[in-house]
């Protein structure tokens, strides 16, 4: 990057800064043009603009601003009132000015925006006749400071701090053009030579003109407008002056933060990092909950404890602070709202007043770039069909101004988001019949719809209350894009209405996208992951209280009917597992609409780090994406909007799997058509388990460990009468391999039979609690182990 360029970021970064608070300043100089230290403020944005744009010879941005100071000066030495047409054209060029800093962000020019009529309109404000130079012609001037060169050595003696404050701009002014004549020649000349580079930062003219700036503050109470014109009376204002030109000088000293600016893409990679760093604490802990219970009572486990613990703790700060990094203040967003009310108040002929609150709450970087389109879009529609006319609403005996207020604050790890206004609120009836009208909903819909649900018609696609189309609203697009956005950033929509007195509109949305909250739950085999936002609460409850309602499968939850769906219904997942007398049950709010999903197991809640799923698992439905266990497992995370849209096709299903016939058998007509596994790490064992049990012809099938054994169970090729499994096994040991089986139907009453060294009473019981139910100890005699096989799987005695 060249010095140019160099310099043109610190401008634009500038630029954006102070132009971002600009709208809503002058919507509240507006309403109060007394405010000299507000009107100070703009005019100073005005000026540093004008002075940094004219270093870097962008013409038609310094042609704009200087139009714009003239109208702000005349302003603030009180020969103007700013009225709400004379602000329209200062919004105007506001607009135009960011129009152009995003030209030269992106083109490195201002080229292409016409701003004449906009000068015109400043012109004719400060009294000339609307007929100003085009930019180009502001060039032209810069060799006339030059002719005056000769009388620099006098400009050494002049006594700057006794001038009026119009000479001591015009002698800003003079200097300026000075040095700006000096640099364009400077740069011609290294055009010339080659590379285009400036010599000198724009720094020292920014600074004299802020310093200058508030010294013109007490001219106020001069009423008489002579002196613009009239430099001679230079010696008798200082004395005027002097009293008040201190006060401004207390101000003048402020704090300066110390601040870096960094690249986004490093914050993200950071933040990515961050969510490995999550993840792997979340396996370290699991696995130190591993080693706890198999090493019980070892001296090391403490001291792994502590390093465990001290881990979490400084992953978890770290992961604080480095979202924090990513933080941005609402306000951001909540900045443009004072002039998109002034505007749609003028527009609406309707006024209308904003108040905000909680602009210092912070939000995910990405979600205050989400957030903005959503809340113009509620903002409207409260301006257009919520405020009525100040006719209107003195009929209602009203204040003829209506009010919004707009705030946020924070509610555990989610962001609220609160919209009111004091209109007519919503009708429910209007509602309905406006639905009906438009096909949205049934007339049975219509009959069966709370009022919570009635308000959430108003986000249907295509729902409008407008009576005509305008430009604010009318087309029915806005509202359900609201919806739509706010479930994006898996966010609900909570609406509360009342009748002639207003509407309160709740945004609830988490404070990341990155790392949430989520409730890990198990369906046979399979974890999901649900977002702990969208769970309202979770309820045990017995088989007998679920009951079928046309097809559908529902329970009552105190004063409630409950729709439920089973998510293996939803994820088509296959059950084979046992299923327990108990069921438990989600239950997931969206909005106005809940929904039990009945669930296996419920694993407990975990900080979950949210993978995307790649280009080609992408768009699943019900699917949001994956995050991975502490176990190293892969879980998926549940889209509840689309889960909530996917359920409302499924039917009721019986939750225990009757067609699984567990440890059911066809009936023997042979010795091979009984099976046995033998499940054992070495093979010396396995073979003399093999030449025991050879001699009464059965079909034996062997495995080398727990692992092994259970894939093959699963394989689904054998129909096993019985299994001699031995306790230590590498990947998988007996007592494990004994607990994973017991959990299918099909298996459940399958015989496992221990085969082992381990002879210890504390062995045996956890063998019995794992679901053995024999116990032969190593060394054990052929004909032993012969009997206790046939013994288990009601081996015929015709057969030997």
């Amino acid at each position: 990057m060249d010095e140019f360029q160099e310099i043109l970021q610190d401008f634009l970064v500038e630029s954006f800064e102070l132009v971002e608070k600009l709208d809503e300043d002058l919507v509240e100089l507006e309403n109060d043009p007394e405010d000299l230290e507000l009107l100070n403020g703009i005019f100073r944005v005005a000026h540093t603009v004008k002075g940094a744009s004219s270093f870097l010879n962008f013409d038609v941005l310094t042609h704009l601003t200087h139009h714009m100071e003239d109208v702000l000066n005349k302003a603030r030495h009180g020969e103007l009132v700013l009225t709400p047409d004379i602000m329209d054209v200062i919004l105007e060029s506001v607009d135009l000015m960011k129009a152009l800093l995003e030209t030269i962000r992106d083109t490195s020019a201002d080229a292409g925006i016409d701003v004449s009529d906009c000068v015109a309109k400043l012109d004719r404000i400060t009294g000339g006749k609307g007929t100003a130079a085009k930019p180009e012609v502001v060039a032209a001037p810069e060799p006339e400071p030059v002719a005056e060169e000769p009388a620099q050595e006098e400009e050494d003696d002049l006594d700057y701090d006794n001038m009026s404050p119009e000479d001591l701009e015009a002698e800003i002014e003079k200097l300026l053009q000075q040095r700006q004549a000096e640099d364009k020649a400077k740069r011609e000349a290294k055009l010339a030579a080659g590379e285009e580079v400036l010599a000198a930062p724009p720094e020292p003219v920014e600074e004299s003109a802020p310093k200058s700036e508030p010294e013109p503050e007490p001219s106020k109470p001069k009423a008489t407008p002579a002196p613009t014109p009239a430099p001679a009376t230079t010696t008798e204002s200082p004395k005027a002056e002097d009293p008040k030109a201190a006060a401004p000088a207390k101000r003048a000293p402020a704090t300066v933060e110390q601040t870096i600016r960094v690249d986004v893409k490093r914050l993200d990679h950071l933040m990515n990092l961050i969510g490995e760093l999550v993840l792997a604490k979340n396996r370290l802990i699991k696995i130190n909950d591993d080693v706890e219970e198999r090493y019980e009572g070892e001296e090391f486990l403490e001291e792994l404890n502590q390093v465990v613990s001290i881990v979490s703790l400084v992953t978890t700060d770290l992961q604080i602070a480095v979202m924090k990094t990513r933080m941005l203040p609402i306000g951001k967003v909540f900045n443009k709202f004072p002039r998109m009310i002034r505007d749609l108040s003028r527009e609406l002929n309707k006024k209308i007043e904003l108040e905000l609150a909680g602009e210092d709450t912070e939000l995910d970087k990405s979600i205050v770039e989400e957030i903005g389109d959503p809340l113009v879009h509620i903002i409207r529609n409260s301006c257009d069909h919520g405020i009525e006319t100040p006719e209107e609403r003195i009929a209602k005996g009203k204040d003829e101004t209506g009010t919004i207020g707009l705030k946020a604050y924070n509610e555990g790890n989610q962001i609220v988001i609160q919209i009111d206004d004091d209109g007519k609120g919503l009708d429910v009836n209007m509602l309905k019949n406006k639905s009906l009208e438009k096909g949205l909903i049934t007339e049975k819909e219509a009959d069966s719809m709370s009022e919570k649900e009635a308000f959430g018609l108003i986000f249907k696609p295509g729902f409008s209350t407008a009576a005509a189309v305008t430009s604010v609203s009318g087309r029915g697009v806005g509202m359900d894009v609201v919806k739509t956005n706010i479930e994006k950033l898996n966010g609900i929509i909570d609406i509360d209405s009342e009748l002639g007195v207003g509407t309160s509109m709740k945004l609830k949305i988490p404070l990341t996208l990155a790392i949430i909250q989520a409730l890990l739950v198990g369906v046979q085999e399979e974890y999901y992951a649900i977002p702990l936002a969208s769970v309202l609460e979770t309820v045990r409850i017995s088989k007998d209280e679920i009951y079928t309602v046309e097809g559908r499968s529902v329970m009552r939850l105190r004063d409630e009917v409950l729709s439920l769906v089973h998510i293996g219904d939803i994820f088509e997942v296959e059950r084979i597992l046992d299923a327990n007398e108990h069921a438990y049950v989600v239950v997931l709010g969206l909005g106005t609409s809940k929904l039990g999903l009945i669930v296996d197991t419920l694993v407990g809640q975990e900080e979950i780090v949210i993978k995307s799923l790649g280009d080609y698992l992408k768009g699943i439905e019900g699917v949001a994406g994956a995050t991975i266990r502490g176990d190293g497992g892969v879980t998926l995370i549940v889209d509840v909007v689309a889960l909530m849209q996917m359920a409302k096709d499924v039917k009721a299903t019986p939750l225990i799997d009757t067609s699984a016939e567990a440890g059911a058998s066809a009936e023997k007509s042979k010795a091979s058509d009984y099976t046995v596994m033998i499940v054992d790490d070495s093979k010396t064992d396995r073979t003399i388990m093999r030449k025991a049990l050879e001699p009464l012809g059965i079909t034996l099938v062997e495995a080398a460990d727990g692992q092994e054994a259970l894939n093959v169970l699963k394989s689904g090729d054998h129909n096993f009468d019985c299994m001699l499994i031995d306790i230590e096994m590498p990947r998988m040991d007996g007592y494990t391999l004994a607990t994973e089986i017991k959990k299918y139907n099909k298996y459940k009453n399958l015989p496992l039979v221990a085969v082992t060294s381990r002879t210890g009473k504390s062995d045996r019981m956890r063998g019995v609690e794992s679901g053995m139910i024999e116990y032969i100890t190593k060394p054990y005699s052929t004909d032993y182990l012969a009997s206790v096989v046939q013994r288990n799987i009601n081996f015929k005695a015709e057969f030997l």
